[in-house]
């Protein structure tokens, strides 16, 4: 039943639906991952060899990273 929607639909073996919300919600996390990136990469070019800098760079990276690698697994779950 599947295919035959698919096939209905004009949509091939390689394509695949996704609902808006998920796909906004996704490029959302992106963004802010994409933001966190760029700041640390800010930081990292101003910053020294402090222990305690660049730990904290590393941690404002992950708590960015973190909800965009989680939203990807849930949506891909769904």
């Amino acid at each position: 039943m599947a295919r035959r929607d698919a096939e209905r639909h004009g949509l091939g073996e390689g394509d695949v639906v996704v609902r808006r919300s998920q796909l906004e919600e996704l490029a959302g996390r992106l963004y802010c991952l994409e933001a966190a990136i760029e700041d640390t990469e800010e930081d990292l070019a101003t910053a020294g060899d402090d222990p305690t800098e660049l730990r904290r760079m590393l941690d404002w990276l992950l708590v960015n990273a973190r909800p965009a690698a989680a939203g990807w697994h849930e949506s891909m779950a769904r």
